[in-house]
């Protein structure tokens, strides 16, 4: 069997199959290698590039990953409807990286994403467009460091989950409204899913109102954040980053229910062809900030789903097999329906979820990174699996106060860790 000849994900699951496990495999995770980006490319304004926001296989080496920055240096405002963009003209960037001998992250390529030929970004006036949210799809107000009000820009996107396609396109999540964007190789926007109903629309872009109504329910830029696909390449899988707010944010907060999505893609147009639930685990201590950032496709509607605070080091980060093979397909029915009430959120009792097992615990692992928006897993010898971990560190902004940035100092790592053999089963 020649592995390389397969895709990333095909060659991992692959690869399985040329392995039994051992006697004598490790009981625990095991860390086996760290890489930091330590000299990060200057953005101007103070500002370096980081926010790693997703992690996906370039090859199957398990040494070179591409990665996407989300919408760039931003911070809380005072109104809560409000965000701070301190580098308002920031183009989200897809980035092919190296994980180098020496530990540290190389960044090999920069693919800045850019509005359709033909078009012109009407904040940036150029090709390139920004993280600035399309009023269409969110309240979300866009201020700058004054305060003062900023444009919306039709083609922004906080982008947040990447996968790669079979012909070298790229699909990537956006939290502005439950959406999913289709770009080039060359980071050439083509096409946008958005909900049923949305009034969403850009210049030159192809949209495909397709998504379930009911994710216009979602809290403002807690849209979809986790993206994978199935080792065939036809089925994305997307993940909401929290709970709806429905039929209110009071619901979200103390709500379980996370719904995802199943979407082909195996055609000229994708279509969605499943939706489906699953209960987080509770996060009462944090009044309902626990975030799913990525998901891993492990094999037909199996997923690795992460589940994590913000804290950093992480005092909750948690990975799940998620099985939904038996739950409920939702797509079409009465909870899809705003009308309907109870609402799922509010009471699941009515359908059937995933069922979740355990397969990695970041505390018990003594993982010191935290805010982690990027996995990935694939099979290595005897059984065992790798796990590759990478944060997000919101480009060294922590918060905007009195008139100047507080810096987190966080840098950007990648980790990795060795799951015991019978840990993670990979299928095709």
């Amino acid at each position: 069997m020649r592995l390389s000849r397969l895709t990333p994900l095909a060659a991992a699951t692959a690869a399985l199959a040329l392995f039994a496990p051992t006697a004598q495999a490790a009981t625990a995770p095991q860390h086996d290698g760290s890489w930091t980006y330590r000299d990060p490319a200057p953005l101007g304004g103070g500002f370096d590039l980081g926010g790693f926001s997703d992690l996906f296989p370039a090859d199957d080496s398990g040494e070179v990953f591409w990665t996407l920055t989300d919408r760039g240096p931003n911070a809380d405002a005072p109104a809560d409807t409000d965000k701070i963009f301190l580098k308002p003209d920031y183009t989200p960037q897809i980035l092919k990286i190296r994980l180098g001998r020496g530990g540290e992250v190389r960044v090999l390529k920069r693919i800045p994403l850019q509005v359709p030929k033909g078009q012109s970004d009407p904040v940036t006036g150029t090709r390139f467009l920004t993280g600035l949210p399309p009023a269409a799809l969110t309240a979300e107000r866009p201020v700058d460091s004054t305060g003062k009000v900023l444009p919306n820009d039709p083609y922004g996107v906080d982008s947040e989950g990447l996968v790669l396609a079979h012909d070298g396109s790229f699909w990537v999540s956006s939290e502005y409204g439950s959406s999913i964007l289709h770009f080039s190789r060359q980071g050439v926007l083509d096409t946008v899913l958005v909900p049923a109903g949305s009034s969403y629309q850009a210049p030159g872009v192809r949209v495909l109102k397709i998504l379930p109504a009911i994710e216009a329910k979602q809290k403002n830029n807690k849209g979809l954040e986790g993206l994978t696909v199935s080792a065939d390449g036809r089925t994305l899988y997307a993940a909401q980053q929290e709970k709806l707010a429905n039929p209110d944010p009071k619901t979200s907060k103390k709500s379980r229910v996370q719904r995802i999505f199943r979407i082909d893609i195996g055609g000229r147009t994708p279509s969605v062809t499943g939706e489906f639930a699953f209960l987080r685990e509770a996060d009462s201590t944090t009044d309902g900030n626990w975030t799913t950032s990525a998901v891993t496709w492990l094999g037909t509607d199996r997923l690795a789903v992460e589940e994590r605070d913000g804290a950093r080091p992480t005092a909750h980060t948690q990975i799940f097999e998620v099985d939904f093979r038996k739950a409920t397909n939702l797509l079409g029915t009465k909870w899809d329906d705003p009308a309907t009430t109870p609402t799922l959120e509010q009471d699941p009792s009515g359908v059937v979820t995933g069922t979740k097992k355990p397969l990695f615990d970041a505390v018990t692992a003594g993982v010191a990174n935290g805010k982690i928006e990027g996995m990935v897993l694939r099979p290595t010898h005897h059984g065992r699996a790798e796990l590759y971990l990478v944060n997000d560190n919101d480009f060294g902004v922590d918060a905007f106060k009195d008139g100047a940035v507080v810096w987190n100092k966080a840098v950007t790592k990648v980790d990795r860790y060795i799951l015991p053999a019978g840990t993670v089963t990979f299928s095709r």
